[in-house]
């Protein structure tokens, strides 16, 4: 860098292109030295050409005349000075134009140096296995496209090819790894490659262990999971590290790698979640990919271009920032600043953020940073249903079931099932709820006992403790059922891995139950 940083000093360093340039810790102003010394390169050559042609000239007429070169030379004082000081500025820009094209010629060759080493981890980093390659206790097959990142990969074209680093993979079939049939993984997800029913599942519990764990959910066996669907499993702890080792960080290759699926736990499946693994490098869609990058990056640097402003080199126009006004107002509501968080909520509506309908309904229903008005709080809510959320479905359902002055069940009961439709675990509760107590429609234990099961489904507690308060109000429910005989005998050994679950998930209710 030292060597640079002279020749920048210097103003003898051409113009760089700005892929070399990030390299270099410079101040922004050497831009201009680049300029200067690019002119002068392509100048050079017109003053060597005039120094040539006045030389030619004096040594011709000299020849003619039969004088020697010096007195033609001093004939005419004032062309002889010109003549002199051309020479001179030939001179010097003949050294800074030989200095320049050293500095290019280096350049390239570190160019064409970085070139090869970018392409060297490229093609160690997304690239398709030649022959099966055991990674822990799993053996990848020939033929999968593997993504992956080693940090101490720099470049070298000796250096061998593995899956320290593993990131990502897709498979040429389907292979079976953590119990299930798989066409791709990133991390501890596995995308399915077929219609499967999985389990044991597993949740979090604090009370687990001393410093908790994760428990197998002994109220559902398994669950069913389509093709294409993403299922989350639950790494345990890797071994502890020593940063004092020089290559703490480094990830192990072979049979010493941390990779030992079949001690992952299954968590959840996922619909929604995809799999993104990259093209193996130089293949025409890795090119295409990186050409649609590059535009991107090109598209960007344009905003950051240096402009020139009274002669002077600056830095880019500072560039304008939309401001989430939803996530602000969402910030305010969390600290309790109603009234702020209600005016973001607006702005963000007037600017059609999505999820600001949702909580300006439900400010105005309970009165948060406005004057409580029910009406206005349908209105929001209604438009947020139109945008596809079910929780202000479930929500006009919760209003028409327990507001006192707008109850109507039999609204309640249209408005929950067209939200349990859509998987939505308040509405599954409320039905729940609602055919226990026989409020709207006739009691129907059995039928309340399936939309209780709904609700407390694993799928609704894939957060990282598990913990929801209607989802664990069902296990509870579920448990009362089984252990008062509401379907006929008492079945307290039904009601016990349900009232566990509860209890587990930090249920007082729960655990009194469970312990009676």
């Amino acid at each position: 860098m030292d060597y640079f940083e002279s020749k920048l000093s210097s103003g003898r360093m051409s113009k760089l292109s700005f892929k070399y340039l990030i390299m270099i810790p410079i101040n922004p102003n050497v831009f201009l030295y680049f300029y200067i010394a690019e002119l002068l390169l392509w100048i050079t050559p017109f003053f060597i050409f005039i120094t040539l042609s006045i030389i030619a000239r004096v040594v011709y007429v000299a020849r003619k005349a039969q004088i020697s070169v010096w007195q033609q030379f001093f004939k005419r004082k004032i062309l002889a000075g010109i003549s002199i000081v051309i020479f001179i500025l030939t001179g010097i820009l003949s050294v800074i134009g030989c200095e320049t094209l050293s500095i290019k010629k280096e350049l390239n060759q570190l160019s064409e140096s970085y070139d090869e080493k970018h392409r060297n981890q490229q093609m160690r980093r997304n690239f398709v296995l030649e022959h099966d390659h055991q990674y822990g206790e799993f053996i990848f097959p020939k033929g999968t496209l593997i993504n992956r990142y080693d940090p101490s990969d720099n470049g070298e074209e000796t250096y061998p090819l593995i899956l320290s680093g593993f990131n990502q993979a897709r498979f040429a079939e389907p292979v079976k790894i953590a119990g299930v049939m798989a066409s791709a993984i990133d991390g501890s997800w596995i995308e399915l490659a077929e219609d499967q029913e999985i389990g044991p599942i597993h949740f979090y519990s604090s009370k687990f262990g001393e410093y908790g764990g994760w428990m197998v959910d002994r109220t559902t066996p398994t669950i069913f999971c389509r093709k294409g669907s993403v299922v989350l499993f639950e790494k345990p702890l890797g071994p502890s590290f020593n940063v004092d080792d020089e290559y703490w960080w480094k990830d192990k290759d072979g049979v010493d790698a941390h990779f030992k699926p079949s001690e992952w736990q299954f968590r959840y499946c996922d619909d929604s979640h995809k799999i993104e693994v990259l093209p193996a490098y130089g293949t025409a869609e890795a090119i295409a990919l990186e050409k649609v990058q590059a535009e991107r990056e090109a598209e960007e640097d344009r905003k950051f271009q240096p402009v020139v402003k009274d002669g002077v080199l600056m830095d880019a126009e500072p560039i304008e920032f939309t401001i989430s006004f939803y996530l602000e107002g969402l910030q305010q509501y969390m600290n309790a600043n109603y009234s702020e968080a209600y005016q973001s909520f607006l702005q963000a509506e007037a600017n059609q953020e999505k999820g600001a309908d949702y909580y300006l309904g439900i400010m105005n229903y309970h009165g948060q940073g406005i004057t409580q008005n029910k009406e206005a709080a349908l209105y929001w809510l209604k438009q947020s249903v139109e945008a596809g959320n079910s929780n202000a479905v479930a929500k006009i359902g919760q209003i028409y079931f327990e507001d006192d002055e707008m109850k109507d069940y039999d609204r309640a009961l249209a408005v929950f099932n067209e939200a349990a439709e859509q998987g939505n675990l308040i509405a599954e509760f409320y039905l729940g709820l609602m055919y226990s107590e026989g409020l709207g429609v006739e009691a129907n234990y059995t039928t309340a006992l399936s939309w209780f099961k709904k609700a407390s489904h694993p799928m609704h507690d894939a957060g990282m403790t598990g913990t929801h308060d209607l989802s664990i109000q069902s296990m509870i429910n579920i448990g009362k059922i089984y252990s008062e005989g509401l379907l006929g005998e008492k079945s307290p050994k039904a009601a016990e891995p349900w009232l566990e679950k509860a209890c587990y998930l930090g249920s007082e209710e729960g655990c009194q139950l469970l312990h009676q």
